[in-house]
């Protein structure tokens, strides 16, 4: 009888633990619980046991409806029926406790995680409903891609024969990273298999893993094997066999889901984004005020007004890794308070060069042509539309240029788009204004040495022969013969 009361019950959906999980995060700041809330604090708000308050947030063994019924209006919540199913056959989860078959490698550690909730309910649509073969994850550095498709690998490896996590951020030869996935799959799978020499082999037997299983592959770190000073998204010499591999993945039909994170979408990868193509990109905005908020309170006590706080994560394009970094250097040099550090945001003074050196990583990949695009448009301050850019532009091959510059530098997730306008995130215009004063600054100096040595080089040189008496005699002379005026 317990076992068919049991068979009965219900788990939350991705849906419905979205909808709790987005619930308990308000309530969190709200109610300014640092840490968040203990699984004893959560039972006494619920009325619900320590043990059924876990199966609920576990999503795997089966609990009564009337938990969630009791679970959700304690977070002003209203259950509905999509916020819950029925799990699956018991001799299947036992099967998957039992064998899991995942490799995480040296992947980070995401157990502390701030906001994201909309991002995971469309990326566990795109892979779990549409069953996607290609995802790619796509933002600026720091904005959170390896630990949002860490984060979301974890909470949906379940659904899958085999999960393979392999970073390219040491950018390994695309041979030696299909090596080891395919190490990976051909145990995980059972597959008694030799693993091919030649690059269409290992690609041939890849895609023959993944059309016979479901399995899930991410591949974090992808900038690092695309190549800089040209268009977004090219790969770098020697490693076009990423394009290929890419390229394959996304085309063929296969049961899996590739999942990548990159700083610039791959060219591969771009012409195969579609509706109905099996191939989705989402490109990564920053965190909310209040997530950022949350993210601060992790590094100890903080104060400041709302507006202030709006102010401060703004300027800072809600960036995860920027806040963490200006949240250390509050703590350090202003005690923790939010109005000190926005005297110097207002004066334009760059105080946390951890940022500077993490935005001057990717403004050393541009092009030519792309860095005069950032530099115009740090100029102008406010969005500007193309027809404004190319005023701006002196030479007929810049004019030409300059429409690849901004799609590429879109791409790079450097400019803001809204509307038929652009611009750039406060942070990063305070940092090309920044760039752009010292090569000013540079040029001059150049030009100042440059004009000396030109001096120098027509200057008559000394006659060695030349007597100093001679050189006096001679300068009284024409002294007397050219007079000097003098002003009274």
């Amino acid at each position: 009888m317990k076992q068919n009361r049991r068979s009965r019950g219900v788990i939350l959906t991705l849906k419905g633990w979205d909808k709790l999980q987005g619930a308990k995060t308000k309530a969190i700041v709200s109610d300014r619980a640092h840490d968040g809330f203990t699984l004893e604090e959560l039972s006494s708000r619920m009325g619900l046991s320590l043990h059924t308050v876990s199966r609920i947030q576990g999503r795997l063994e089966p609990i009564d409806k009337s938990s969630l019924q009791s679970a959700f209006p304690a977070f002003g919540l209203e259950l509905c029926q999509e916020d819950y199913t029925r799990p699956s056959p018991p001799d299947e989860l036992e099967m998957r406790r039992a064998c899991p078959q995942y490799d995480w490698g040296q992947a980070p550690n995401v157990s502390v995680f701030y906001g994201r909730s909309v991002e995971l309910v469309q990326l566990r649509e795109w892979i779990l409903e549409q069953q996607c073969r290609l995802v790619a994850l796509l933002g600026i550095g720091g904005i959170g891609k390896s630990s949002l498709a860490i984060r979301l690998g974890l909470q949906i490896q379940t659904e899958f024969e085999a999960v393979v996590w392999r970073s390219l951020q040491n950018a390994p030869p695309v041979e030696e990273t299909l090596t080891s996935i395919l190490q990976f799959l051909l145990w995980a799978l059972r597959l008694d298999t030799a693993i091919a020499q030649s690059f269409d082999g290992k690609i041939s037997k890849l895609m023959e893993c993944l059309m016979n299983h479901r399995c899930l592959v991410i591949l974090d770190n992808v900038e690092t094997i695309l190549c800089s000073g040209g268009q977004a998204g090219q790969c770098r010499p020697g490693y076009e066999g990423y394009d290929r591999l890419l390229k394959c993945l996304g085309e063929a039909p296969h049961k899996s889901c590739v999942l990548v994170t990159s700083r610039e979408k791959p060219r591969a990868i771009a012409p195969l984004v579609g509706e109905q193509t099996g191939v989705k990109c989402l490109r990564l905005g920053g965190l909310s005020s209040i997530e950022g908020q949350q993210l601060f309170q992790q590094k100890g006590q903080f104060t400041g007004t709302e507006q202030q706080w709006q102010m401060l994560i703004q300027h800072y394009g809600g960036n995860p890794l920027a806040l963490k970094m200006v949240a250390a250097g509050t703590q350090k040099l202003f005690n923790g308070k939010i109005a000190s550090v926005l005297e110097y945001v207002e004066q334009g003074i760059s105080i946390f060069e951890d940022i500077s050196e993490l935005l001057e990583c990717q403004i050393n990949r541009l092009s030519v042509v792309e860095e005069e695009v950032m530099y115009w448009l740090a100029i102008h301050r406010e969005p500007v539309s193309f027809a404004e850019l190319t005023e701006d532009t002196v030479t007929s091959s810049f004019k030409r240029l300059l429409p690849s510059a901004i799609k590429s530098l879109l791409q790079r997730s450097l400019v803001e788009k809204s509307g038929e306008h652009f611009f750039l995130q406060p942070v990063v215009m305070e940092h090309i204004t920044r760039r752009f004063v010292e090569r000013v600054s540079q040029e001059r100096r150049d030009s100042l040495i440059q004009n000396i040595q030109t001096s120098i080089s027509y200057s008559p040189l000394p006659n060695p022969c030349f007597d100093k008496s001679n050189s006096q005699r001679l300068h009284s002379e024409n002294s007397k013969a050219t007079p000097r005026a003098t002003i009274a």
